[in-house]
């Protein structure tokens, strides 16, 4: 019996890990979509089913598992919705695994209790812990009320029930401990990753993320021939601007142009900061005279943008651009950062806050 108790545990504990892998790369958070918890549900409904299949046999018509540790996780990480769809997916199962019969009967029923117990207990504003001090002695009441209902050997009954609590409660706190360390670990591999493609103060991508991106979408810009333009972005007088307010002002800067430049360009543009006061956007299949107009709209929203450098004072800044487009005004796509620092360069020696297109035949005359 022991050795079937560890199995059932390894079990629970294998499919916790396997659940790891995939959720590293989604959003852990408290308001998850009712899809997920949907998906949360069935999860760990599946997962009660299977614990329940490698049961531990006490009579003909009794059986001991940790398939209520399945609903418990529903119920802490998905809440009363997935907790339900679990204890209904368990107790229906269990309902037609040993036939129609009252033990099945009394046992969906159980099962549908603890889920809905279960479910609400977690909506409550308590600590996990007390949470899960909780969930253990509903558990109990009504695992220990069904059992004495069925109860034909009392003595059977109650050397299974000191058996299985203790196994229980001792399984249970272990998977909910295991399971805070994976949502731990997930979050600490998910912002190791972020901070490997995202510049720290802005939140746009940095220049490992802008190359990736870029050998990404050049490829398939060749492969589909389509058009690709570049945007090659600078803050006018950003030093003075330092030198004048301090660093903190030019930080405060930076951190205001990146949702202008994000809201002014199009959801699938690729906006990144290549270090200083410097900026790129990789314009998807975009003609030049397309990014032309977006660039300007780019230099006139922050033109008129005020952004704040303290709690009660505003300054106005202004940009410039430089703008490639291939393959018309650049034959080779790997040179279309290149081109653009060039007629940016060409915008801040001839006046600043203005945008400038590359023109081949000019820089190659």
């Amino acid at each position: 019996m022991i050795l079937s108790f560890f199995q059932n545990a390894c079990i629970l504990i294998a499919s916790m890990s396997a659940v790891q892998h995939f959720i590293r790369n989604k959003k852990i958070s408290r308001d998850i979509s009712s899809k997920r918890k949907i998906s949360w549900g069935i999860y760990n409904g599946i997962l009660g089913i299977i614990l329940m299949i490698s049961s531990v046999p006490i009579t003909a018509d009794t059986f001991i598992d940790f398939r209520y540790i399945a609903i418990l996780l529903s119920s802490f990480y998905g809440g009363i919705l997935s907790s339900i769809i679990s204890s209904i997916l368990i107790g229906v199962f269990r309902f037609f695994y040993l036939g129609i019969s009252n033990v099945s009967l009394i046992a969906l029923i159980g099962s549908l209790l603890i889920g809905v117990g279960f479910g609400i207990i977690a909506l409550l504003k308590l600590s996990k812990k007390s949470k899960y001090i909780y969930s253990m002695l509903f558990f109990i009441i009504i695992s220990v009320i069904s059992s004495f209902i069925l109860a034909k050997n009392s003595v059977v009954v109650v050397k299974a029930v000191i058996l299985y609590y203790s196994g229980y409660l001792i399984v249970s706190y272990l998977s909910i401990k295991y399971a805070e360390y994976i949502v731990e670990t997930v979050k600490i591999y998910q912002r190791l990753k972020n901070e490997a493609t995202k510049d720290y103060l802005t939140g746009l991508n940095n220049v490992r993320q802008f190359d990736n991106s870029f050998n990404n979408i050049s490829q398939m810009i060749i492969r589909k021939e389509e058009e690709l333009s570049m945007l090659f972005i600078d803050v006018d007088f950003f030093k003075k601007i330092n030198d004048t307010y301090g660093h903190d002002a030019g930080d405060a800067i930076l951190k205001g142009l990146a949702p202008i430049f994000l809201n002014t360009c199009r959801s699938y543009d690729v906006v990144s900061r290549m270090g200083g006061e410097e900026f790129s956007i990789i314009l998807l299949d975009c003609s030049e005279s397309k990014a032309v107009k977006i660039a300007e709209r780019l230099r006139k929203n922050v033109e008129n943008n005020d952004f704040y450098i303290s709690d009660d004072k505003t300054i106005k800044i202004t940009i410039s651009i430089g703008i490639s487009s291939y393959p018309r005004l650049t034959s080779q796509i790997d040179n279309l950062l290149e081109n653009a620092d060039i007629a940016l360069y060409e915008a801040k020696n001839t006046g600043r806050n203005k945008v400038v297109l590359f023109n081949n035949e000019k820089y190659n005359a």
